[in-house]
């Protein structure tokens, strides 16, 4: 791209965007002006072409003219010359008229004319031979060439009517001009043949080609010809040497010629003349029309390019006066969110409009006056933060100094929980001593009841015995027996007493030994609940320990939580509310 539209102002863009087709209108109208003007252009060359042909229509008439006296001046053998010098000074000048008419057009039109009808040589050339009285009918046709010449050039001159609605009446005008100049022709043909008073069969057949050439190029015209130049044309031929024409045409048609030629030349002269008003009336109407085209295409080529000019005008005046409404809300809304940068939260702007830009400020009104709200809630926010802030250093040097006191306490307890941990493995450890001695006791008891009842069944064994012994009938052995045997009996009870002493040993020996088993769980119990106090005790202290480290980061945070509170106030203080 030629250049960042990003960085393009709005007025700007909407003055490029209504250029864009204005100028492509512009560019457009300038293709339609343009080629109003080539039609302009081509009108003046149709309306120059159009008086240069009125022009060599009259040279061609005179040339006519002057031919059919030349004529009559050669058959008469110098007799009737009058004809003659009236046609020929009609010739001088209408060619003078025609030289200053070709000497005002362009280039174009005189590359037209050859050299020889310019300066006239050939003509002259002519009248030199007539003034000597050298030829005769070839005269006539070096007459009818010169003519013939011309209406190349005139047929030349009708190009530019092409294309336009001159063409069809330009090529009628032609037309209208060949059939003059076939009558032309015969009026002279017929002068010299009148003059001279004889016939010959090539000229009455060359005549008679002359009136179908007529006939033919007349109804050509009136097939052509508008309406009213036909009636014009009707007229023309039924006019009041119409019947002599014809008298002096069926004449020559039955090989006939009259006695005065001069008549002939009279009514072939009216004959011209009155083909000469439709063609003077024709060619004015061509050139009125051609001047009216051309005013038409001068007159819209004027119109179309004021119509443009007005057209642009008015659209860029409206264009000015739309950016200008629209760039101007936008820069009050530049100008209002510039103020709100800046801090004036109760800034609102006036609506002129009810379209889009209208519908933007009536937004940016309620936005200013939404943040206008939320700041002024801000500002009461920011004074509680600020007066809670203060509360809660208060809160959180007291805490740093519980924190203090609860790492203190907490070694004073993990010194006193080491103390009881160590009692208490001192008590496992004698426990342990107690229930082996126990147990050892207990085995000893075992042995020894173990070795009473031995002893007990021995002593009744001997108790039996000595029954025995008493039964067979020895006085004196039987009281030594029976007192042996009563000692027995004593001891058997005292057995049975240590016996029955020794199970009770036994069983409290067995208390004992559950009694120290519960101990000493009691004492694991105790240990390890020592141990998770210790240990609890520990991660205490670690946590007191950290929390101690971390009360004076708190205090701190809990001062920069204070400062960023007054800066939060002060920054809220600094929005202007209402």
């Amino acid at each position: 791209m030629f250049f960042d539209l990003l960085h393009v102002r709005i007025r700007t863009k909407l003055l490029g965007l209504v250029l864009l087709p204005v100028v492509g209108g512009g560019l457009l109208s300038g293709l339609v002006v343009a080629q109003q003007t080539r039609l302009l252009e081509r009108m003046q060359r149709l309306r120059a072409a159009s008086s240069l042909s009125v022009s060599v229509g009259n040279v061609v008439h005179a040339l006519q003219s002057e031919s059919a006296g030349t004529a009559l001046f050669l058959g008469s053998e110098g007799t009737l010359q009058a004809s003659m010098a009236t046609g020929r000074e009609a010739v001088d000048r209408e060619r003078v008229a025609l030289n200053a008419a070709l000497s005002d057009t362009g280039p174009e039109f005189k590359a037209l004319f050859p050299a020889q009808v310019k300066d006239g040589s050939r003509l002259k050339d002519i009248r030199r031979r007539v003034d000597r009285k050298a030829g005769d009918m070839d005269l006539i046709d070096d007459y009818a060439r010169e003519v013939d010449v011309l209406l190349r050039v005139q047929n030349q001159l009708m190009l530019p009517a092409a294309g336009t609605p001159l063409e069809g009446r330009s090529q009628a005008f032609a037309t209208l001009i060949r059939a003059k100049e076939s009558a032309g022709l015969e009026a002279a043909v017929l002068a010299h043949v009148f003059s001279h008073g004889t016939l010959d069969v090539a000229t009455q057949e060359r005549f008679l080609s002359l009136l179908d050439a007529q006939k033919a190029q007349g109804e050509a015209f009136l097939s052509s010809a508008p309406e009213a130049v036909r009636e014009d044309y009707r007229k023309a031929l039924a006019g009041p040497f119409s019947a002599e024409l014809q008298r002096m045409r069926d004449l020559v048609q039955a090989g006939r010629v009259i006695q005065d030629p001069e008549v002939w030349a009279r009514v072939a002269a009216e004959e011209l003349q009155a083909l000469k008003g439709v063609q003077d009336r024709m060619s004015q109407d061509l050139l009125a029309d051609a001047q009216g085209l051309e005013r038409g295409a001068r007159t819209k080529g004027w119109f179309l390019a004021a119509g443009f000019s007005v057209f642009g005008l008015v659209v860029l005046l409206w264009t000015w006066r739309a950016t200008v409404l629209i760039t101007e809300p936008i820069h009050a809304l530049a100008d209002g969110m510039a103020r709100m940068q800046q801090g004036d939260l109760s800034i609102q702007l006036p609506v002129h409009s009810f379209d889009e830009t209208g519908r933007m400020t009536e937004t940016f009104n309620a936005m200013s006056a939404h943040l206008n709200e939320l700041a002024r809630t801000l500002q009461n926010q920011a004074a509680r933060v600020a007066s809670g802030a203060g509360r809660w250093s208060t809160s959180v040097e007291q805490i740093s100094g519980a924190t203090q006191q609860l790492a203190k306490s907490s070694r004073v307890q993990r010194e006193a929980s080491e103390d009881v941990a160590a009692a208490v493995t001192q008590l496992q450890a004698t426990v342990v001593q107690v229930r082996a001695s126990v147990d050892t006791m207990i085995e000893e008891g075992r042995e020894a009841a173990g070795m009473v009842r031995d002893t007990g069944r021995r002593a009744q064994l001997l108790h039996h015995v000595l029954e025995d012994v008493a039964k067979s009938g020895d006085a004196a052995l039987l009281a030594s027996l029976r007192e042996g045997a009563a000692q027995a009996a004593a001891i058997i009870q005292a057995m049975a007493h240590v016996n029955e002493a020794l199970g009770a040993i036994e069983s409290v020996g067995g208390e004992i030994h559950k009694a120290t088993e519960a101990q000493s769980a009691v004492s694991s119990d105790v240990s390890r609940r020592m141990q998770a106090s210790q240990a609890a005790t520990g991660e205490v202290q670690l946590t007191a320990a950290q929390l101690a480290n971390t009360a004076p980061e708190l205090a701190i945070t809990t001062r920069d939580l204070v400062s960023v509170a007054q800066s939060l106030k002060t920054s809220a203080a600094a929005f202007r509310v209402e």
